[in-house]
């Protein structure tokens, strides 16, 4: 049982009272806990006296029970107060219960005011508007990449191409090892694509990697051979290919399918960036700090869910911010409601709520959702042209940033076939 006897500001007085009789049931329960685990030298486990575990643990005893009483009681009154404290240890003495007698004491809880929303009106938000054509025939193109087959050609290899080298290590021309690149894909670093481009089998060149970066040591060369150029062939867009592709009948049907699909994860994006910018935008609008308890509990979750033993500096960094604007987002979203007075049924609780929720927790987050509905009910939205990516294929360029790449080593027989070359041409 509590009572709120005093608000002052954010500040609130609750006087707490629990029964003899519930008192005496929490001394009982303590004690019988440590009796089952104190093991002492002639008593069977859970057989010393209680005369001798009240003479030697009396204190502990009295402690946990007005512990056990004190966390029970706060979290019931955070539940049915639905309050959010400035600090999560709020002051009080506490004197220690009796066994047999009502147990009362005084806490004062510190509330934490969230400021007043600003700026939750009018958001100007823009969302692409959907090219379904495009989206399908990219989704088709695709679909056709992954079922490439590469055939051998006659001619200098150009973009797309699979070409196939023999290579020799630095220091080590009695092993050579095989491996293929496909140009336009940078697969083995940046600038190796220029330097098989145009080549054609039994052509030989050295290479380096070099770094922008000074070296005190040359980086060694290394020796490759072309041994085949082999150009990309993509099936034929028939009914073959959509009962390969997706296992359907013909390609109506896959393109149905694939219309589908394009539309239902667009309908996914749209949510998405709608509610994104609705949360940039009041965040951006309402800066506060919110209590670094929340801040630090959320953390540690992130943290805990993370894979890494030892994860870096930088992605805690990363996972404290996205904390604090979590805690930030659901604290402004909660305001909003309260300022639209919004109200959650206790059926629309009862049919959300998990067996890990609590009645609270669900209602806040019902709160929440129909804020951001509001909120997008009164936004300014707009569709915008798709961005068009210059890059329509797969392959990629290599990066200009790129600290190190690969760097032909000129050699006579290379000066030889150029030399040839512009003699033909002449």
């Amino acid at each position: 049982m509590f009572d709120i006897i005093k608000s002052e500001d954010n500040r609130r007085t609750v006087l707490f009272t629990e029964s003899a009789e519930r008192i005496s049931g929490l001394f009982k329960k303590v004690r019988r806990q440590i009796s089952k685990d104190l093991e002492m030298p002639g008593f069977r486990p859970g057989k010393v006296p209680r005369s001798i575990i009240d003479k030697q643990y009396g204190n502990i005893i009295r402690a946990e029970v007005a512990d056990s009483v004190r966390q029970e009681f706060t979290s019931i009154l955070l539940e049915k107060e639905d309050w959010i404290l400035d600090d999560n240890d709020p002051e009080g003495k506490i004197e220690l219960p009796a066994e047999g007698d009502a147990y009362s004491f005084e806490m004062v809880f510190s509330l934490f005011e969230t400021p007043e929303p600003a700026g939750t009106d009018g958001i100007k938000i823009e969302i692409p508007s959907l090219d379904l054509e495009g989206a399908v025939e990219n989704a088709i193109e695709s679909f056709r990449e992954n079922m490439i087959n590469f055939e051998t050609i006659d001619r200098p290899s150009e973009e797309g191409d699979l070409v196939l080298l023999e290579a020799s290590p630095a220091g080590n021309t009695e092993e050579t090892q095989k491996f293929s690149v496909r140009i336009g894909e940078t697969q083995i670093g940046p600038g190796f694509d220029e330097l098989v481009t145009g080549s054609v089998p039994g052509f030989d060149f050295s290479a380096r990697m070099l770094n922008d970066t000074s070296a005190e040591e040359t980086p060694p060369v290394h020796k490759f051979r072309v041994t085949e150029v082999k150009r990309p062939v993509l099936p034929d867009l028939n009914d073959e290919f959509a009962e390969k592709a997706a296992g359907v009948k013909n390609l109506d049907e896959l393109r149905k399918k694939i219309e589908e699909s394009v539309r239902a994860r667009y309908d996914q994006e749209v949510v998405y960036l709608r509610e994104r910018a609705v949360i940039d935008s009041i965040l951006g609008s309402n800066p506060f700090d919110p209590p670094e308890y929340m801040v630090e509990n959320l953390y540690k979750d992130y943290v805990n869910s993370l894979d890494e033993e030892t994860p870096g500096q930088e992605t805690l960094t990363a996972a404290k911010e996205l904390a604090k604007d979590k805690v930030r987002e659901y604290l402004i979203l909660k305001a909003v409601a309260e300022k639209e007075k919004v109200e959650i049924t206790d059926e629309l609780i009862e049919n959300a709520k998990s067996s890990e929720e609590s009645e609270s927790a669900v209602r806040d987050r019902l709160k929440n959702i129909k804020a951001m509905e509001l909120i997008l009910d009164r936004a300014d939205i707009t569709e915008k042209e798709p961005h068009k990516n210059g890059e329509t294929g797969s392959h990629k360029k290599d990066r200009p940033d790129s600290p190190w790449r690969w760097v032909q080593v000129e050699d006579e027989k290379r000066k030889t076939c150029d030399a040839t070359d512009g003699k033909e041409e002449l």
